[in-house]
């Protein structure tokens, strides 16, 4: 998408003037040329360049170093070669869980593609394939090719990447353990970590690893950045022990985070830094003196760099969407609503030039970029009313994939996972579709009650083979003897024997919640559309979703940042509560709770919040006496508040959550015994 022009945050700087000290290893100029326009536009950029004939075409393929067709058993290539065309993907080699393999997909193409310093780009020997070079081969030519560009502000004089590949050194992962304080408490220690080895649980089954790395491992990758600044490299070693919840992911059995996306990272500089701002973004929030200029330049440089590739005219390819995906996430975390709107369609258009649902599940890469990318299309239109922007056909291309590999591997529970969330994606997006075509007219009455009933059957659907891994006792947890203490104005039980799911399946219980918040919407929407009351149920589902999240929240062993996997499923439910005084304040400590591990709720919500509670304080913060409310997350959000905003009709809508909130009363039901505002 050549007219996209993301968001460049303010350039911050010390109070003498200076750069921050984090950013020492950047000159004057270069900080300079960052700009002051904090504000993506959508202006006209210079169109790609297209080959212009046949032999062109042939030649620009080549240059780009494509690998074997996989959509064809054999290809030319191949025979060419001669050499054995890998497909299909090969089968994995574990029944319960995929491990850590090797990773496929290399990312040559953005050594030509990403480089803002390079003149010319740099043509691989024809005699050379990408896929007949081992692991060490193509980490040294990448060394090498490094060397030939002028990379003075990443690479350092006279140092080369390590021969070791992430696959090589991030073997093994281990769970750790995270504390059940009330609130977040950052720490004093500007390390950065989350834990160290000692913290481990040491009584933890194997089957309890997370997607967070170990310590040791965490070490050992740090080789493969060693050329870099100082700041980058803690950074990106903070990195390495967040786990997938943070970029709130259902699912990363291939630890796609942290090997596909690094490998990327460290071949194209606007995503280093978009990788490393996030990082440094939580590592920030765990400390106590924590400043917003801590992370923010670093997305600054991440925005700038991206902007001058796109300006360029240069290739887009697959680290061009990671860039856009990664700084998405940042938007939604500061709870910039309408900024993620514009990374979103502009994510949208990338994936329509470089891929097509017929070739989009062909690698991990794809895979995990279109279920990236689908989650911010699926929040987008559920929140704003609309239907999805990306068609049909590549939720179902991805629901298709993920079926027959579970036919072809029936014993792996990755894949089982991966093809729940895709299912549920798909019924989300058709839910999405069906109520947006009602008040467009594009549907009568008796044709939107006969889908929308097909629709609540697939939801119901959805949890049968749930129900079936809930009866394994094998994944349940019975126990929760090391849990704290109940509060005594708890409005649920979060110590239900079996009531969370652990090891393999504990991805699980986030498709559950998803699963119930989907039920809760259209439940919502039905009665919305067809002008009826809302049925009963609805508040007994809000009342599970909510005895799940404090489960997640409790147990001594879920993983960092687990909760903040929850954030929009708790953000439903708490409308539905009862609106007394014990229920108001359940709500308000549970979403405190996850802003201040970082999650921003946008002030639309917060504002409806208060008038569906009748507390106008909470436009200030969730609690009384701003407790729990970290200085940091004051900044943040005084940032965003004040940030001007070109609105657009569809980001509008997601802004105001208009499927959400349109016609909702802001008085409690007629049969509330106690009733407030």
């Amino acid at each position: 998408m050549s007219n996209y022009f993301p968001f460049n945050p303010l350039q911050y700087q010390d109070h003498d003037g200076q750069p921050p000290q984090s950013f020492s290893h950047l000159t004057q100029a270069e900080i300079a040329s960052c700009g002051t326009d904090p504000w993506f536009t959508l202006e006209t950029a210079p169109p790609l360049a297209q080959p212009k004939s046949a032999t062109e075409a042939e030649s620009h393929i080549s240059t780009n170093k494509e690998q074997c067709d996989e959509a064809r058993p054999t290809c030319e290539r191949c025979k060419k070669g001669p050499r054995e065309c890998v497909y299909p993907e090969p089968r994995p080699n574990t029944k319960s869980g995929t491990k850590l393999g090797q990773v496929r997909e290399i990312v040559e193409q953005n050594e030509q593609s990403s480089d803002e310093y390079e003149d010319e780009e740099q043509e691989m020997d024809p005699t050379m394939q990408t896929d007949e070079l081992s692991a060490e081969q193509r980490s040294q030519k990448r060394a090498a090719s490094a060397r030939r560009r002028p990379r003075a502000r990443i690479s350092k004089p006279n140092r080369q990447r390590s021969s070791r590949s992430l696959q090589d050194v991030l073997p093994s992962v281990e769970l750790i353990g995270v504390g059940t304080e009330k609130c977040l408490s950052p720490s004093t220690d500007d390390s950065g970590s989350l834990s160290t080895a000692n913290s481990l649980s040491a009584g933890l089954k194997q089957s309890e690893k997370s997607s967070s790395v170990s310590t040791t491992a965490s070490q050992e990758a740090s080789v493969l950045w060693s050329h870099l600044p100082s700041d980058l490299q803690h950074h990106l070693e903070f990195h390495q022990q967040l786990t997938y919840h943070h970029w709130f992911f259902k699912h990363d059995a291939p630890y796609f985070l942290y090997t596909i996306m690094i490998e990327h990272a460290l071949t194209y500089d606007p995503l280093l830094y978009a990788v490393v701002g996030f990082a440094a973004f939580h590592r920030t929030l765990k400390n106590r003196d924590g400043k917003i200029q801590d992370f923010l330049g670093y997305y600054n440089r991440s925005v700038t760099l991206l902007r001058r590739t796109l300006a360029d005219g240069k290739r887009h390819t697959d680290a061009t969407l990671l860039t856009i995906l990664q700084l998405a996430t940042f938007e939604e975390y500061l709870g910039d609503w309408v900024n993620l709107f514009g990374h979103q369609k502009a994510a949208y258009g990338i994936l329509l030039e470089l891929y097509s649902p017929e070739t989009v599940s062909e690698t991990e890469v794809r895979r995990r970029i279109l279920s990236w990318y689908s989650r911010f299309d699926l929040f987008a239109g559920l929140m704003a009313g609309h239907s999805t922007v990306l068609g049909r056909e590549w939720f179902y291309a991805s629901d298709n994939y993920y079926r027959s590999q579970v036919l072809n591997y029936p014993e792996n529970l990755d894949y089982k996972i991966e093809g729940a969330v895709a299912g549920h994606r798909l019924i989300a997006v058709d839910l999405a579709t069906l109520f947006a075509r009602l008040p467009r007219g594009e549907i009568s009455i008796t044709d939107f009650i006969r889908e929308n009933k097909m629709i609540g059957e697939r939801i119901e659907n959805w949890m049968n083979p749930m129900n079936r891994f809930l009866s394994n006792q094998k994944y349940l947890v019975t126990s929760f003897e090391a849990a704290e203490a109940r509060d005594v104005d708890d409005i649920v039980d979060p110590y239900v024997p079996g009531g969370l799911l652990r090891g393999d399946l504990w991805s699980a219980n986030f498709m559950i919640l998803d699963w119930t918040g989907i039920e809760l919407m259209h439940k919502h929407q039905t009665a919305l559309m067809l002008q009826q009351d809302p049925p009963p149920e609805m508040q007994s589902l809000a009342l599970e979703i909510c005895r799940l999240f404090e489960t997640i929240e409790y147990w001594p062993h879920s993983r960092p940042g687990a909760i903040l996997s929850t954030h929009g499923t708790i953000g439903i439910a708490v409308l539905y509560l009862p609106k007394d005084e014990r229920h108001i304040m359940w709500c308000r400590r549970k979403l405190a709770k996850i802003e201040s591990m970082g999650y921003i709720y946008p002030l639309t919500f917060r504002k409806k919040m208060a008038e569906l509670w009748g507390l106008p304080e909470l436009l200030h913060w969730w609690l009384p006496n701003d407790e729990c409310y970290p200085p940091i997350i004051r900044s943040i959000r005084t940032f965003i508040e004040d940030r001007p905003h070109n609105l657009q009709p569809q980001s509008e809508d997601m802004r105001d959550m208009k499927a959400i909130f349109s016609n909702m009363s802001i008085q409690a039901d007629a049969t509330d015994t106690n009733r407030l505002g």
